[in-house]
């Protein structure tokens, strides 16, 4: 089975999703199915002839923690995909709890983890200042942002936003608005994804950006119509509007044509007080 590629290591369930909606088909999985409102991901869905229960998990022994063996029906086939079975799962669940998984799909298998030689410094931090246009964000004020963990943004293959279409987890963003920096977040994954090709991947991709990923809940069509390929997982976010800080106090290039610009990290600092 051909692999498939990343930059940047997998650490949480998300990251499984996605790359198992690249592969789902090399898996056993013809087509796919929106993930379902409550209870497991996706109640039902054909897997290699049988008709299955799926459950996405960062590691195996998150099933059990978050509850899911007590939801389990004698007679209904199960797969858990993960990007790791750490506790032996099946044979925890069957001697524990005397319940039978069908079936335990590592991702970790069927992925590699690439550093590309070319951008060697892409695993550094990187400091960067967006701005932020509301009529771009749908009209969001910034600080509703505050309850999100995705920001998408545009980024073309021919003029990527981030050099190498790379933005390094750890790397720091403050974000510019009518000449002030209005605040900031830290990067946990940065995600490029060209647009969806069917009409389940579109309805995978809409479960996954919907609210409360990102702010969004959009339809497929507004989706699509709107797209954008760049998506910035982030953390620790802040809002300090309050604090005016005029970023030509600090800085004195321009904000480039994309709404970036590059800093270093004692830019970065001096712009906090730091």
């Amino acid at each position: 089975m051909r692999k498939i590629e990343l930059y940047g290591p997998i650490q949480e369930e998300l990251g499984v999703i996605m790359a198992f909606a690249k592969i789902h088909e090399q898996l056993g999985f013809n087509k796919l199915v929106p993930s379902s409102a409550r209870g497991f991901d996706i109640n039902s869905i054909e897997y290699n002839g049988h008709d299955v229960t799926v459950e996405f998990e960062y590691k195996s022994s998150n099933f059990i923690s978050h509850g899911h063996q007590n939801q389990m029906v004698g007679g209904r086939k199960y797969v858990i995909v993960c990007w790791e079975d750490d506790c032996g799962i099946s044979t925890k669940l069957l001697s524990e709890y005397n319940k039978e998984v069908f079936e335990i799909i590592e991702m970790r298998k069927h992925v590699t983890i690439r550093k590309d030689l070319n951008h060697a410094t892409a695993a550094e931090p990187q400091y960067v200042i967006l701005s932020y246009n509301s009529a771009n964000a749908d009209r969001l004020d910034f600080g509703e942002w505050a309850f999100s963990n995705c920001y998408r943004t545009t980024t073309a293959p021919s003029n990527p936003k981030f050099a190498g279409d790379k933005l390094s987890p750890g790397s720091k963003i403050l974000f510019y608005q009518n000449g002030y920096i209005v605040g900031g977040c830290t990067v946990v994954r940065y995600e490029v994804m060209d647009p969806p090709q069917s009409k389940r991947e579109w309805e995978l991709y809409k479960k996954l950006m919907d609210y409360p990923t990102t702010l969004f809940t959009m339809s497929i069509d507004e989706y699509k119509e709107f797209y954008s390929r760049g998506h910035i997982f982030y953390k620790d976010f802040f809002d300090i509007r309050d604090y005016k800080i005029r970023l030509s106090n600090f800085i004195s290039k321009k904000m480039s044509r994309q709404g970036k610009m590059n800093i270093i990290r004692e830019e970065y600092n001096n712009i906090l007080g730091r």
